[in-house]
């Protein structure tokens, strides 16, 4: 999710919060929209007693979408199928928690204070738990105190759940450590390049290249081809072809403008104390003229870091702290304020006023969204009418001219999209096409002269097919291919003599590696090791024993390595390593066991999941 809570996803309750998270929607394996897995009624998750409406479950997309989806707007967060994450993960806190009421499955306000302060993420330099760096968290991740809580709680209930079942499967300890020592192992080597030289190879005599080319002849042979006929229709073709009206703009512009503006932001620093008495006193000490961050550090053993909040919005404050800050003067300390952690005292430090943006700062970005959109509504709609035409028995040519496009020729392809040797096929305006795995399954499913149906792909794209023609399989002789071949020879004879090379310095021993390159410590995965063909060298360097020497062809040259020093992992950052594989190891199995109990649980609670709607309130508040 966020890089704040990945890397405090140490802590047993984060990690199953954000492995819940991660599975999503694939868990029920609903990847349509239309009507979800079973029908929710008026929710848009319900299991047992437990319910998520539907605006709950639009409020945390939009949530989802602000932190994590990297600048989309909602139709493209959408598509890009963050709603079926996020519909996914509401699905499984639901079901659980519907399985912790009917086992009476409890979460105390202490469990929670208590897992939160013994959270490493939470934690200052000093092992302590700090307010500051809790809600800085939050803040990054898009939550509040109270919603965070809410999903702690939930997270807090399946551990009571599958703890019990999920603790018998872990991972010795002894496994991890001896694969953290095997990992981190380092090598160092020295390497000689050998880069073969086509352009120094003459050409071949005929009976040179007959003799070689016979022995090889089969690589030539031509595959099973193709031609075909399609209509392709694409958003993304069309798009720039479209022209909003400006009253189209300047309604867009009034329903967006919220994602323009940005709203007022303050610097805020605070200290949070067990009891009122505390928090009173110091205050008092604030406002007789000691500094906020000394009577932070004097009473609570905080550090700046601790105290500073940072520059926030109104709503990524908890509400009492918010009304309060927002109202507040800077550099005057005010409070206490009570919350689910204890008493504020809280100081304005600067204050940004909120910014406005005019039709002209935006008008770009709105023209571009319209644009795609209304691209896909014309998709749509030429989709229609080829469907339509397509029932009266117009040919393809005549569905293409009723939506003004034309029909794409793709001559001669093979089974995997390629040209009679092997290169990649260019369509002018639809090269992904001939990529595109359910196109060419379409087009060598059907019998020549048969036309598809329109067929989905993706990104709001479709296309219809008609085979026309099939050339078979066959040999090729040398004079069809004689360029290729030609080619081919020079090359070959260019790495025979670069290995050759290579073979006569491996076997000058130290003299030959004269003029080598010396290594900076590798990985056995390459890292660290400066060159293209770093994965095969660190494998040769690995594979073998100190002082030992391989040849090792790259595909664009050879490389004679010797690995010179074997570095055994480093004592602490094994340990280190070996807790963190042992919590990944540990993160597979309980997975696999909750994804299996989950799916035994949407039987017993009845589960149901209507995204649908979800996706109505979405879109739709965007035409309001």
């Amino acid at each position: 999710m966020l890089r704040s809570m990945r890397e405090g996803a140490k802590s047993p309750i984060m990690k199953l919060f954000l492995l819940f998270l991660a599975a999503g929607f694939a868990l029920w394996g609903v990847g349509d929209l239309s009507g979800g897995f079973l029908s929710g009624g008026n929710n848009a998750v319900s299991a047992g007693d437990r319910k998520v409406g539907i605006e709950e479950a639009a409020n945390e997309f939009e949530r989802s979408r602000r932190v994590t989806g990297r600048g989309l707007n909602v139709g493209e967060a959408i598509q890009a199928g963050l709603l079926n994450e996020v519909i996914g993960s509401l699905a499984r806190e639901t079901l659980f928690g519907a399985e912790a009421d009917r086992l009476g499955v409890t979460v105390t306000r202490d469990m929670k204070r208590d897992s939160i302060a013994s959270d490493p993420q939470f934690k200052d330099e000093l092992g302590q738990f700090a307010e500051g760096r809790f809600l800085q968290t939050l803040r990054s991740s898009g939550f509040t105190e109270e919603s965070y809580l809410e999903k702690l709680s939930s997270a807090l209930e399946v551990t009571q759940i599958i703890g019990p079942i999920t603790d018998g499967g872990i991972f010795a300890t002894a496994t991890a450590t001896q694969v953290s020592a095997y990992q981190l192992e380092q090598r160092q080597a020295s390497y000689l390049t050998f880069t073969p030289a086509p352009e120094s190879i003459s050409a071949p005599q005929d009976s040179t290249l007959s003799s070689w080319f016979t022995e090889r002849q089969s690589q030539y042979d031509a595959p099973d081809l193709r031609s075909f006929d399609v209509i392709f229709l694409s958003a993304d073709r069309i798009q720039n072809t479209i022209t909003p009206r400006e009253e189209d703009i300047v309604s867009s512009f009034e329903i967006r403008r919220d994602d323009f503006v940005t709203p007022e932001r303050r610097a805020v620093r605070q200290m949070v104390f067990d009891t009122e008495e505390e928090a009173r006193a110091a205050l008092s000490d604030v406002t007789s003229g000691t500094a906020f961050n000394d009577v932070a550090s004097a009473r609570l053993n905080w550090t700046e870091g601790d105290v500073t909040l940072g520059i926030v919005r109104r709503e990524e404050l908890a509400d009492e702290l918010a009304e309060a800050a927002f109202d507040a003067e800077i550099g005057k300390a005010f409070g206490p304020i009570s919350s689910a952690f204890g008493y504020h005292i809280a100081m304005i430090d600067s204050i940004e006023a909120a910014s406005d943006v005019s039709l002209d700062d935006v008008r770009p970005a709105i023209i571009a969204a319209l644009q795609s959109e209304q691209a896909i509504d014309l998709i749509y709609d030429h989709v229609t009418k080829i469907e339509d035409a397509f029932g009266t028995g117009a040919s393809l040519s005549e569905a293409a001219a009723l939506i003004g496009t034309s029909v794409i020729r793709i001559s001669d392809i093979d089974r995997n999209g390629l040209t009679i040797d092997g290169g990649i096929y260019q369509v002018e305006d639809a090269n992904d096409l001939t990529s595109d795995t359910l196109f060419l399954g379409q087009a060598w499913a059907l019998e020549i002269d048969e036309m598809s149906t329109v067929i989905e792909s993706v990104d709001d794209s479709f296309f219809v097919i008609q085979p026309t023609n099939e050339t078979a399989s066959r040999t090729r002789p040398l004079n069809e291919v004689k360029v290729r071949a030609i080619a081919d020879w020079t090359t070959e004879q260019a790495f025979i003599a670069a290995i050759t090379s290579a073979t006569e310095a491996m076997a000058r021993g130290d003299d030959g590696f004269a003029d080598s390159i010396l290594t900076e410590p590798f990985s056995r995965s390459g890292a660290g090791l400066d060159h293209s063909a770093s994965s095969l060298m660190a494998a040769a360097a690995f594979g073998q024993k100190k002082g030992e020497i391989q040849l090792v062809e790259t595909g664009r040259d050879v490389v004679v390595i010797r690995t010179d020093e074997i570095m055994p992992a480093d004592d602490k950052e094994a340990e280190e390593f070996a807790v963190r594989l042992l919590d990944g190891f540990n993160d597979l199995v309980r997975n696999d066991i909750a994804s299996a109990m989950a799916l035994s649980l949407s039987e017993t609670h009845k589960l149901e999941v209507n995204a649908a709607p979800v996706q109505q309130a979405l879109i739709g508040s965007l035409g309001q």
